[in-house]
This record gives structure tokens, sequence and C-alpha cells, in this order.
């Protein structure tokens, strides 16, 4: 009995031995396609660009300029109205993380108007000032002032205007006063949003 279960290990070990020798590697395939890359691309339409001036904590003077020009997703900027009026939305960054960006929105009353008044909803600016020394610089909240010189082509959605932006110290990071002075330029694509109400079926839209 001893004897059979021996010659069957036996045989055993050798097959196996013949089924691996016996396999040869196959030839490496072609290389697949290049995967989609996890981050979102960049897309330029125009800017928000200009210049920073004001005085940094350690009393040193800031006089710096940005041109903020990528956006990611979404359009390159947008006109939306309710029945009072009209508020145009833009925001460009340097990077998707926002470290360097500006978001405005203008108000006005009607499409042609030059006059409005724009919010900087959000500003933020670095700039590296040497080994492991870095300037920051960031608005405190929703920042306004009147605008002019607005212009809105209606057929090529092109958008643009400057400003001038007073902060006092209590508006930015530095805790003094600073002024963010620029101009910006966008493709504005129109939302329309229908809303219908039983009670008053013949509302006009505006356009």
């Amino acid at each position: 009995m001893k004897s059979t279960t021996m010659k069957t290990l036996a045989t055993c070990v050798v097959a196996a031995s013949i089924l691996f020798t016996g396999c040869k590697k196959g030839d490496v395939g072609p290389a697949g396609a290049n995967g989609t890359n996890g981050i979102v691309p960049a897309s330029t339409d125009g800017f928000i660009k200009g210049t920073l001036i004001g005085t940094r904590q350690n009393g040193a003077q800031i006089n710096e300029t940005f041109n903020f020009t990528n956006f990611w997703g979404g359009h390159a900027g947008t006109l939306d109205s309710n029945s009072a009026s009209y508020t145009y939305n833009v925001q460009r960054a340097a990077d998707i993380f926002g470290a360097n960006s500006a978001a405005i929105s203008v108000s006005v009353a009607t499409t042609t108007a030059t006059t409005g008044v724009i919010s900087l909803n959000s500003f933020s600016f670095t700039k590296t000032l040497g080994t492991n020394k870095e300037f920051d610089f960031t608005t405190n909240g929703n920042n306004n002032t009147t605008i002019t010189g607005l212009s809105y082509d209606k057929n090529s959605g092109q958008f643009t205007g400057s400003f001038t932006m007073p902060l006092n110290a209590a508006q930015n990071s530095t805790g003094n006063t600073a002024t963010i002075s620029g101009s910006f330029q966008a493709t504005i694509t129109q939302l329309y949003n229908f809303t219908h109400h039983a009670a008053a079926p013949n509302v006009s839209l505006k356009d």
C-alpha cells in the first residue's frame, strides 16, 4: 500500500514538472490607450487682471500685478436676471487650487448699462519671498463699489470693464488699507430660468 502511494506521488511530481517546464511565457502585448487625466483640464477665455497696492503687516509696501486667465468646468461667465436687475458673474484663477484667483459679480439695471455695482466676492494672491517664505493676501467677505465703462455685446457675448476696489483694514488680510485695480473680459452665457405661475399665465420674461 505504501509502495503504491509513493509511486503515485512520484508520478504526480514528474507530471507537474513537465507541465511547468513546458509552459512558455507569451510575448508582451501592445500598450493600451492612455487613461483619462484625473485633473480637470483648464479652460481659458478672457481674464481678470490688474494691480494690488497696499502695505504688508511688517510695513513693507505692496505693488504687485496679477493676471488670472483659467477656469475649470462650466461657463466662461454667466448673466442671470430677476425682475429688477441683471447680474454678471466671472471668476478666474492661476491654478485649480485657487491660491491665486478672483471672483467678481456685476449688477446692472439693463444689459446696455455702462455703470453698475461690482462685488469682489473673493480675491487671493500669493508670492514666494524666498526660501520658506511666502506673501499671502486675501480679501475678507464681499467688497462692493460702483463701476463705470461697462460694455456688453449681446451678439458675441463679450463683456468687459475696469474697476478700482478700495479695501479698508478689516477687508483684507494685511490689516492695512489696500487697493485692487484691474480690468476683466469674458464671453458671457445668458441663463434663462422659466417659472410658470398658474395664477399669472401671462407673465413676461426679461431677455
